[in-house]
């Protein structure tokens, strides 16, 4: 599914969030601590919009994701940058040593791991002692009236804008649906302790549309 609709992916980002989530992933970078020579792991990394980011700021970025054809993108897309490299991995078996990272950082990705469980443990694995996980990904608005807009936003115009642009309606069904069933704020900080991650701060974006967590491994 994500290889089908690479080529269309960061234009219909910018079009169905009118630009918001450049704003969120960027919020995302700069919630992290300045290390200027940390290593940091950007998993589900797609076409590498955060992890073009992360570049700016810290020495070494490693992108990667499932979909070979996200990557092709962003290994186009950001062919000048050369502190990133690009890896296909699968986020729940990751094929890196423990305490290889910082930082691992997320962003609109856990919500399509099959066993969200196991894709937080390797999180915790690759992340240095010390080091801290952030994470970027959708909500449920706390607010009734406005979970009901968000609600209707997602089911009826997100799967019409997104078809048509893309020619893959199904994928822009399946992308809201697990958004909606996402564990979000306090359930999702149980879901990061039980993986042995503290939380530390967790941000609500446009009234819960949206959450960035940040998690430290301390031990």
């Amino acid at each position: 599914m994500f290889d089908a609709i690479a080529p269309t992916y960061d234009l219909l980002n910018s079009v169905l969030s009118g630009g918001l989530h450049k704003i969120w992933e960027g919020a995302l970078v700069r919630s992290l601590p300045n290390l200027n020579n940390a290593r940091v792991l950007d998993l589900c990394t797609g076409t590498g919009a955060v992890a073009s980011r992360l570049a700016t700021r810290y020495e070494s970025v490693v992108g990667a994701d499932i979909s070979p054809r996200m990557l092709d993108v962003a290994r186009t897309r950001h062919s000048s940058i050369r502190n990133v490299s690009w890896v296909e991995a699968d986020a729940q078996n990751l094929a890196f040593d423990d305490c290889s990272f910082d930082f691992v950082t997320v962003a609109y990705g856990v919500r399509n791991l099959p066993d969200l469980k196991v894709g937080l443990r390797e999180m915790y694995r690759v992340v240095k002692v010390g080091g801290q996980v952030g994470i970027l990904e959708f909500g449920r608005p706390q607010n009734v009236l406005w979970r009901g807009v968000f609600s209707w936003y997602s089911r009826c115009v997100i799967p019409l804008l997104g078809g048509a642009i893309s020619g893959q309606r199904g994928a822009y069904e399946y992308l809201p649906t697990t958004a909606a069933a996402f564990p979000c704020g306090a359930q999702f900080e149980e879901l990061l302790s039980d993986v042995g991650l503290v939380p530390i701060k967790t941000v609500s974006l446009m009234g819960g549309v949206a959450y960035i967590y940040i998690a430290a491994r301390v031990e």
